[in-house]
């Protein structure tokens, strides 16, 4: 009993166990009660009658025991049924008993009146039934009595029969319904167990095939889900793989400039001032554009750790903005984009931490000048909406399809449609939802393929300074 399956079987098969033989037992007795014996009382009391009839038409039987005797032996009734002709008050005349060496049944006394009893014995050491009849002459008096006596050992092969054709029944009941419970539980646990082997599988870091979906709708539900976490699982592997060797790629450009560098530094090419002074630049320029990489690695680490701290003060949100996307603004132009800022100079004073905001919108900014053709269009537009402010990035670019738009702000995540550029780590957007996250407001993002794409940044206007994730205000 320690599988499922065998819990199913068991749990199908029991009840029917139970509840057929009980069935049995309760129609063999309504066999035996109901049916038998009742068509055997009936016939006795047919042939009593009949019986009766037929001695009216010889008055002497009742007067005469040689009559009765001979009257007896010619109707001659069956083996297990016994005869008996009996005077008015009692006095045995003839019984077909003493004509066949039968041991004698004992009749009770005379009814009243002419209608005929019926008296059913049935206990441990005499199990009988017995009709009585009065016979009544033609001149309306009783003359006689007739007695059938049948023994249920005379009826006994018919309730035999009906015993062997219920357990029959019966049985073959049981047969068919533990062949359906096992054929229930075992098609009732299939997908169960296939979705059980399909977890093991998934947690011993193997890929699986997709479970069939089966009915009825909780196991459906249960392969749905299953199907999803392995899909989910694979996902997230493949994601693992991409993001060591974006690691690697990353960190193996610069590092192997450096050692190529420190190499000719080593020899005599290294002695002279200018290029010694050139390779030393270059090992600087490298180091430092690891630094950027670095960082966005130290901070998705303290995500996922829950140490980030923020550093809040009061910042002039306008001043800030203008101050920030100067950089940006260079960047965009150089590469031949139009850039349009639009910001509402009534930007409120916020308390934030301005290093990591203007982490996430630099982030913001920097996937949209590089997914934006030459010829295409930036725009920045901050306002107050509501209970909010909100700061928003555009862009003519290619756009998102539906299908990534969720999985974009996953770590490590880079779309299979745009391979255009192979550098960076995927880890842009999910920082910049992690730390507007941190500042307790949202990024959202709406895009259409082809169409460009559309980053909102939405911050509350009055935010409590004790964040979800260990934030620290710094006055």
């Amino acid at each position: 009993m320690r599988t499922l399956r065998g819990r199913f079987i068991v749990s199908h098969i029991l009840p029917i166990a139970l509840v057929l033989p009980l069935t049995g037992v309760l129609l063999i007795y309504l066999f035996e009660t109901q049916l038998i014996l009742t068509d055997a009382t009936d016939a006795l009391v047919a042939e009593a009658g009949l019986i009766g009839r037929i001695a009216n038409l010889r008055p002497a039987v009742w007067n005469n025991p040689r009559e009765s005797a001979t009257f007896v032996a010619e109707l001659r009734p069956r083996g297990d049924v016994q005869l008996d002709l009996r005077r008015p008050d009692g006095q045995l005349l003839a019984s077909s008993a003493q004509a066949s060496g039968v041991s004698q049944v004992n009749l009770p006394a005379l009814p009243a009146g002419d209608a005929p009893s019926v008296l059913i014995t049935d206990g441990l050491l005499e199990q009988r039934v017995v009709v009585l009849l009065p016979v009544i002459g033609r001149d309306q008096h009783l003359v006689g009595m007739i007695g059938l006596t049948q023994t249920f050992e005379g009826i006994t092969s018919r309730i035999w029969f009906a015993r062997r054709l219920v357990l029959a029944i019966t049985a073959t009941e049981l047969l068919i319904a533990a062949l359906l419970g096992v054929v229930l539980a075992l098609r009732l646990a299939r997908p169960i167990v296939r979705a059980v082997a399909t977890v093991r599988q998934l947690a011993e870091g193997a890929y699986t095939s997709p479970i069939v979906i089966e009915e009825p709708q909780e196991i459906r539900h249960l392969s749905e889900s299953v199907n999803a976490l392995a899909t989910r699982l694979r996902a997230l592997e493949d994601q693992r793989r991409r993001s060591l060797a974006n690691i690697v790629h990353e960190l193996g450009r610069p590092l192997g400039a450096v050692r190529a560098a420190v190499h000719v530094l080593g020899q005599r090419a290294g002695d002279d001032p200018a290029t010694r002074h050139e390779l030393l630049t270059g090992i600087d320029q490298a180091i430092t554009g690891m630094q950027p990489l670095l960082d966005d690695l130290a901070l998705l680490h303290g995500q996922v750790q829950g140490t980030l701290q923020l550093r809040r003060q009061m910042v002039d949100l306008h001043a800030w903005l203008s101050t920030q996307l100067v950089i940006w603004q260079a960047a965009a132009v150089e590469k031949g984009l139009e850039w349009h800022v639009v910001l509402d100079p009534h930007l409120p004073v916020v308390d934030v931490d301005p290093d990591q905001l203007g982490r996430a919108v630099g982030n913001l900014l920097s996937n949209a000048i590089k997914y934006t053709p030459a010829g295409g269009a930036v725009t920045v537009t901050a306002a107050e909406r509501g209970n909010g402010i909100c700061i928003d990035v555009a862009d003519t670019g290619p756009g998102i399809i539906a299908e990534e738009q969720g999985p974009v702000f996953e770590p490590f995540f880079r779309s299979e449609r745009e391979r255009r550029f192979p550098q960076g780590l995927g880890l842009g957007l999910t920082i910049a939802r992690e730390m507007v996250t941190a500042h307790g407001g949202r990024l959202e993002l709406s895009s259409v393929a082809g169409q460009g794409s559309h980053f909102t940044i939405t911050l509350p206007l009055h935010e409590p300074r004790v964040q979800h994730i260990q934030a620290e205000t710094h006055e």
